[in-house]
């Protein structure tokens, strides 16, 4: 399952590069511009149970000065696996199906030094991570309070917000912005959210942004 995802991944760019080549004939500037994109691309994240890999959607919105950016955006990621959630009736942890992960954040980008036709970029920031469905598994229950008091837990360990860092670069075709991004977001051994493996969880993004025009009001 791992060396197909990966071997996805290397499908994915390697279609992704002959666009990149053909900036290289109508680059167009990404300073001081704002930009609307979608993307698609992939999340893995470990479980206390093993690593989950699962397709992604993404739509963003990015406003550009010189050197620096912010980026907006809101994803949702398609899967239907289990972890654990700590509890104390439970002999310290509970298990969960789990069902989606939906994200809404937010990072300030620095532009790197231009390479030819490609401007690599790096950011920082924080998104809001909200797994859309969970509930226990098994149905062994002592009472109705304690199958209520578990899949309260659930409840409160399905959002986390988290720090991500990420890497990527930009190219232009006219007012189009083919890119591509990987970001890593620390979730190892929490026991507060449901993504609580050993180990980070990782997004990689191919995606294209339009130019809408100048963020710069040039009436002033």
């Amino acid at each position: 399952m791992r060396t197909i995802s990966r071997l996805g991944r290397a499908l994915t760019l390697a279609a992704f590069l002959p666009v990149v080549a053909a900036a290289q004939q109508a680059g167009a500037p990404i300073d001081n511009s704002w930009f609307w994109g979608v993307s698609g691309g992939r999340l893995s994240f470990p479980t206390y149970f093993h690593r989950i890999d699962a397709p992604m959607i993404t739509a963003d919105w990015l406003i550009t000065r010189q050197r620096f950016g912010l980026q907006v955006y809101a994803s949702q990621a398609y899967f239907t696996d289990s972890s654990t959630v700590a509890d104390p009736n439970s002999s310290g942890l509970r298990k969960a199906q789990i069902t989606d992960l939906r994200r809404v954040g937010f990072q300030g980008i620095m532009f790197l030094p231009s390479w030819r036709w490609v401007r690599p970029y790096a950011g920082v920031g924080y998104s809001l991570n909200y797994v859309k469905q969970a509930e226990p598994i098994g149905t062994s229950f002592n009472s109705a309070a304690a199958r209520d008091s578990a899949q309260a837990r659930i409840n409160d360990a399905k959002s986390a917000v988290k720090a991500t860092f990420s890497g990527g670069f930009m190219v232009t075709y006219r007012k189009f912005a083919p890119y591509a991004q990987y970001t890593l977001m620390p979730t190892k051994g929490t026991g507060d959210w449901l993504i609580n493996g050993n180990g980070a969880t990782q997004f990689w993004e191919v995606g294209l942004r339009y130019n809408f025009g100048s963020s710069i009001d040039k009436s002033r």
